[in-house]
């Protein structure tokens, strides 16, 4: 199963780095760059929809839309991240 959720990108100049936030499912994470900020960003998507697979057979949080979620940060990156969750991963481990 494929899931999509948008993520806002705030740079943190204090820290020079940038902040990912999924506003959707209240995931947070962070990279040196906006590369590696969306890589690290797909992994928490994809582990927080794993055991939400696992615990509840289904991914309860429904994603806002891209143009939803880019009215509301209009000063900052949005993509969209996308998670791929394999069959066999929702009942293993």
């Amino acid at each position: 199963m494929d899931f999509v959720f948008p993520a806002t990108f705030y740079r943190d100049e204090d820290n020079d780095n940038y902040i990912v936030a999924f506003d959707d499912v209240r995931i947070y994470c962070q990279g040196k760059t906006v590369e590696e900020a969306f890589f690290v960003a797909r992994k928490y998507l994809r582990d927080f929809c794993k055991l939400s697979m696992k615990m509840y057979g289904e991914v309860k949080e429904k994603p806002r839309t891209y143009l939803e979620a880019a009215r509301q940060h209009k000063e900052d990156i949005v993509m969209l991240v996308d998670a791929e969750v394999k069959s066999q991963e929702k009942s293993s481990e």
